[in-house]
C-alpha cells in the first residue's frame, strides 16, 4: 500500500488549463466542448481557448457569441443584423462583412473566408441564417481647382425583399444552414 501512495497523482492538474501537460491538453479541450480548435496554434493560444470554454458556452448561441469569433479574426470585420440600417429586413438574418482595402493577403483568401464561416456556424443562434459578404472600398486624392461646375444628382430606391415566400423552402443542414449543391445552388424541398 505504501508503494501506491507514493505514486503521484496530479489529477486536479488534469482539469486546469494551465497546469494539464501539452499532450493531454486537447482531450480537456474536447471535454470542455472548446468550440474553436486549430492544429497549427501555439501552446498558449490552445490553453487559452481551454480556459475561455466555459465563458464562452455561456453565451452560445448569442450576438455576443459571434462578435467574440469576429474580433478573434479581424476588428474591421462587421455585423449587421436584419433590424439595422443596412440590414436584409428579414427577420432572423444578418450579414457579416469583410473589407477588402488593400490587405488582400490574409483577409481576402478563400480559406479565411471559410474558416471564418465555419466558426461563426457553430457560435450563431440557431435559428439565425448569416451571409458572408466581402466589400472593396477605395480611395484616391483629387487635385481641388476653384471651378464651379453644376451636378445632378438622382436617388435611387433599392429593391425591397418581400414577405416570406412559402414556395421556397429550402433545405437546411442540422445547423440550420441552406444545403447547396457543387454549382452553389440551394436545393429546394419538393
Amino acid at each position: 500500500m505504501a508503494r501506491i501512495a507514493a505514486i503521484p497523482t496530479p489529477l486536479t492538474d488534469l482539469v486546469r488549463p494551465d497546469a494539464i501537460p501539452a499532450p493531454i491538453l486537447p482531450w480537456l479541450a474536447w471535454g470542455l466542448s472548446v468550440q474553436r480548435w486549430r492544429p497549427s496554434w501555439s501552446d498558449a493560444q490552445r490553453r487559452a481557448a481551454t480556459a475561455q470554454a466555459i465563458p464562452n458556452a455561456k453565451i452560445r448561441g448569442s450576438r455576443a457569441a459571434a462578435e467574440a469569433v469576429i474580433a478573434d479574426y479581424d476588428p474591421r470585420i462587421t455585423l449587421t443584423e436584419w433590424w439595422e440600417a443596412g440590414g436584409s429586413g428579414v427577420p432572423y438574418t444578418f450579414f457579416v462583412t469583410l473589407p477588402l482595402d488593400g490587405l488582400f493577403d490574409t483577409i481576402a483568401t478563400a480559406s479565411f473566408a471559410a474558416e471564418l464561416y465555419r466558426d461563426l456556424v457553430r457560435v450563431k443562434p440557431a435559428r439565425a441564417h448569416f451571409t458572408l459578404r466581402q466589400t472593396v472600398s477605395s480611395w484616391a486624392a483629387l487635385p481641388l481647382f476653384p471651378i464651379a461646375r453644376a451636378l445632378r444628382a438622382d436617388r435611387f430606391a433599392a429593391a425591397t425583399i418581400g414577405p416570406f415566400d412559402a414556395d421556397e423552402i429550402k433545405l437546411q443542414t442540422e445547423d440550420g444552414e441552406p444545403l447547396e449543391g457543387p454549382d452553389g445552388i440551394a436545393w429546394e424541398d419538393q
